[in-house]
């Protein structure tokens, strides 16, 4: 694997983020929506919210992660964990795929009350790209907060 990235053989924009997968590489774009502030590379927190409603239903934070896995991976396959960090006793999550499962090759399942993980459920059999909304809903002292997370997820040919 040449990684494209480093060496600057890619074509990505200045805009854009070069990441290097098995073989390849994906130019990615991080882009906060409206009443969102980018905090770091990978990272949105929202600015304001008007209404109890809206605090409640839309992300406080949204995060981007990037994972590469080959279609040889054994399934179910733990691939992302999730869970407010610090952790209290009394905390609650549920965690949802909103987006990007339309075929169903992922889940997700509760560890415990405040620790949940999104598994590969199905053999994906030809390299694909995937990009998971994954929500995480805490209920902490009487509030839901919601936090999202951006998972691409590239499956690239097992190299022989």
């Amino acid at each position: 694997d040449i990684d494209e990235c480093a060496i600057g053989t890619h074509n990505c924009s200045t805009a854009e983020t070069c990441y290097n997968i098995q073989g390849n590489f994906r130019c990615l774009s991080f882009e906060c929506p409206s009443n969102y502030r980018k905090v770091s590379d990978m990272r949105c927190e929202r600015i304001s919210c008007f209404n109890y409603l809206e605090c409640q239903n839309t992300p406080v934070r949204i995060t981007y992660y990037q994972l590469n896995f080959q279609t040889n991976i054994v399934v179910p396959a733990h691939i992302f964990r999730i869970g407010p960090s610090p952790a209290y006793a009394g905390d609650s999550i549920v965690l949802t795929i909103t987006k990007g499962n339309e075929e169903g090759f992922f889940s997700t399942r509760r560890l415990n009350s405040y620790t949940g993980i999104v598994f590969l459920q199905r053999q994906v059999k030809e390299p694909k790209d995937f990009l998971l909304d994954v929500e995480m809903k805490l209920w902490r002292q009487g509030t839901y907060t919601t936090f999202l997370a951006k998972i691409y997820i590239f499956i690239t040919a097992h190299a022989y």
